[in-house]
C-alpha cells in the first residue's frame, strides 16, 4: 500500500523579479507554467502533446473549478490539470466519496510519479502521465492497491480512478494506441516493440 499525499494546493505566483521584462519567447503550444521546466523542453513537450491527445487534460483549470465539475460525478471520475504550484507540471484531481482529492504528479528525470509522503516509498514512475493514469484506471478496486491520505494521521483511502472527465473527444491515433496497447503484454519494448506489426508512429507513442 502506497500512502499518497494530499497536498493542499495553492497559488505560488513567480517572484517579482521573474516577472520583470518581456517573457522569453515560448512555443504556442507551452504556456507560462512550464518556464519551470525548460531543462526539459522535449520530455514536457512529449507529456503536453499525449495529455492533450487523451481528452481528459484540462490544462489550466483551477482548483475550485475541478471541483466544481467533478463534483455532480460519482466517485471513480478524474481529470489531469496543471498544478497551481509551479514546482509541479500537473496535478491529478479526483472525485471520491468524501469529495475532491488533488494529487501532484512529480517529474523525476525522464519520470513521472504521484506524489507522496515524506519517508514513503516510492510509487511506480512512468514515462508520461497518460501511462501513469492507465496503471492507476487498471489497479482500481484491486485489494492492497495504492491509497492517499486526506490529512496527516488519518486512514489511508483506496485510490480508485474508475472514468476520465473528458473535455474533448480522444484523437482517433489515441484510441488506435489505446487498443494496441491492452492487446501487448505489459513491459514489451525492444526488439518485441519493434516487432509490431503497427506503424513505426504507434509504436513510438507506445514507448510513452
Amino acid at each position: 500500500m502506497v500512502p499518497l499525499c494530499w497536498p493542499c494546493l495553492h497559488c505560488c505566483p513567480y517572484p517579482p523579479a521573474a516577472m520583470s521584462g518581456p517573457p522569453a519567447p515560448q512555443p504556442p503550444a507551452l504556456s507560462y507554467h512550464y518556464r519551470s521546466f525548460c531543462g526539459d523542453f522535449e520530455r514536457v513537450e512529449t507529456a503536453l502533446e499525449r495529455l492533450e491527445a487523451s481528452g481528459f487534460y484540462w490544462g489550466s483549470l483551477s482548483g475550485a473549478e475541478a471541483k466544481r465539475l467533478l463534483s455532480p460525478h460519482p466517485p471513480g471520475a478524474f481529470l489531469v490539470r496543471d498544478s497551481s504550484d509551479h514546482r509541479h507540471l500537473f496535478t491529478l484531481s479526483l472525485r471520491t466519496g468524501a469529495g475532491i482529492t488533488n494529487l501532484r504528479i512529480q517529474q523525476q528525470g525522464a519520470a513521472f510519479h504521484l506524489e507522496t509522503q515524506p519517508g514513503a516509498p516510492c510509487p511506480p514512475a512512468f514515462a508520461c502521465v497518460v501511462q501513469l493514469v492507465e496503471h492507476y484506471l487498471g489497479r482500481a478496486g484491486h485489494p492492497g492497491g495504492p491509497c492517499y491520505l486526506e490529512a496527516q494521521g488519518s486512514r489511508p483511502e483506496p485510490l480508485a480512478l474508475a472514468r476520465p472527465l473528458r473535455c474533448k473527444v480522444a484523437s482517433l491515433q489515441e484510441l488506435c494506441r489505446r487498443a494496441v496497447r491492452a492487446s501487448v503484454r505489459a513491459g514489451t519494448e525492444g526488439p518485441d516493440l519493434e516487432a509490431l506489426p503497427v506503424p513505426r508512429a504507434l509504436r513510438n507513442s507506445l514507448r510513452c
